[in-house]
């Protein structure tokens, strides 16, 4: 048992116990503690368990990636009409903004 977990076995069948009195407990086990890491063992808060995280779950996909094959050989068919991927794009642009 290191000093820490000495501290901690202390303080949980006597919590209401001085630093001082805590040292001198210790002292008579054979182990030596500092004040401070008794005060900041007994005053600590407890550590908050963190939240969710944010964002897509792991293994979600992007709702603009599930295009389904027929469209996608649509589009294809479309970008071949107007003349490459360029065109196709320029046509797109036009269509957004009389959307």
């Amino acid at each position: 048992v290191n000093r820490s977990q000495a501290i901690r076995d202390y303080l949980a069948t006597s919590g209401k116990a001085s630093a001082d009195e805590i040292k001198e407990a210790l002292a008579k086990k054979g182990i030596e503690a500092s004040d401070s890491l008794i005060k900041k063992l007994k005053y600590e808060k407890p550590k908050r368990k963190r939240g969710k995280k944010r964002g897509r779950p792991a293994g979600a996909t992007a709702k603009a990636a599930s295009v389904s094959v027929e469209s996608l050989v649509a589009a294809n068919k479309m970008v071949n009409q107007l003349g490459g991927i360029a065109a196709a794009e320029k046509a797109i642009g036009i269509l957004k903004r009389l959307g």
